[in-house]
């Protein structure tokens, strides 16, 4: 009886257990639909994190080019013109002829609009005004060295035609020893010693040879006038070769190593003459070119040659009782120049 009581109780236990297996697969397939729906719905890992979680072979990937930007610097004063500019911010630059008495600081008066009309009235005003005050802008004869108000000076640039004036005063101050590079009067000593001007501005040095030098008259009685101090800037090519054509024609030197092309730097010293005393109004102007970048800064004095026939004015003439031969000097002066046919004969 105890044995069929036992089979019997087997065979309910073996009957239930396909129900117990579907529940159990029933409860792993709900957890495991959980788990993906969990994935799934899971925030991506941002990129930059990802590049960092996988690596990919053969994969290159270009990096973001790095901008570095870099504050522009205001160019420094050169530091032995610091304590001058302190003392007078109308200075911008140092004139010095070596062994000469020209060592002076250049003063300018701004305010010059290139866009408006040149009123000349107003820039002789302006020029006066160093040509007779001191560095302390206090009255004086003697004046400073004075860069025409029509110039501009800034820390990157500068006029590429600046004139400068000074006076030629008795007592050899200023510009005494300018006057005294006329070849044609006082003889080659200076400029044979001084062929190149130094010339800096605040903020860099600069070195200009000496190319041309002239005496001009001023007033119209005396024969026409080359107003050259009328030009302060050239529109275009033409200008420029037409202007330094007259100069040269009027130049008692000529260096065959020193030309001229357009858009050189040039400076111009100008100075009251007194070959015929104090009765005549007259000018000597010394024309230097700058330096070119990678060009020789010296000048051989012995290929410099005298002009026997500079072009002058109708007052020097009556006196002398000669006369201009005309335009004769080497067009290779001056880059871009065509002679016209008054030249070739």
């Amino acid at each position: 009886m105890k044995l069929e009581n036992s089979g019997k109780n087997s065979t309910r236990n073996f009957s239930r257990l396909p129900f117990i297996g579907l529940a159990a697969a029933a409860v792993w397939f709900a957890a495991v639909i959980i788990i993906l729906i969990a994935v799934l719905c899971k925030e991506p890992l941002p990129v930059s994190v990802g590049e960092y979680l996988c690596e990919l072979d053969g994969v290159n990937i270009a990096a973001e080019p790095v901008v570095v930007v870099q504050e522009e610097k205001e160019p420094e004063i050169l530091p032995e013109y610091k304590e001058y500019y302190e003392q007078n911010n109308d200075m911008v630059g140092w004139l010095k002829l070596e062994g000469t008495n020209v060592d002076y600081p250049v003063m300018h008066v701004e305010g010059f609009d290139p866009d408006k009309p040149v009123d000349l009235g107003e820039v002789y005003d302006k020029n006066m005004y160093y040509l007779t005050r001191d560095f302390y802008k206090e009255d004086s004869r003697s004046g400073c060295v004075t860069a025409d108000y029509r110039a501009h000076f800034t820390p990157d640039s500068r006029s590429a035609n600046i004139l400068l004036y000074g006076h030629n005063m008795s007592n050899g101050t200023f510009f005494r020893d300018v006057d005294k590079f006329n070849v044609n009067y006082y003889g080659r000593e200076y400029y044979d010693k001084c062929p190149v001007i130094q010339f800096d501005t605040l903020y860099e040095k600069g070195y200009y040879k000496i190319f041309a030098m002239m005496q001009v008259n001023v007033l119209e009685e005396d024969g026409e006038v080359f107003y050259y101090t009328f030009t302060y800037d050239f529109k275009n090519k033409q200008e420029f070769i037409d202007y330094y054509a007259q100069v040269l024609d009027r130049s008692m030197i000529y260096n065959p190593e020193i030309d001229l092309q357009y858009g050189d730097e040039i400076i111009a010293l100008s100075t009251c003459d007194f070959t015929f005393g104090k009765s005549k109004d007259l000018r000597f102007v010394l024309f230097a070119r700058r330096v070119r970048e990678g060009e020789d800064p010296t000048v051989d004095v012995s290929k410099t040659v005298i002009n026997p026939d500079p072009l002058y004015y109708d007052y020097r003439y009556s006196v002398t009782g000669s006369s201009w031969g005309g335009r004769k000097w080497d067009p290779a002066l001056l880059k871009g120049y065509v002679p016209e046919e008054t030249d070739k004969q």
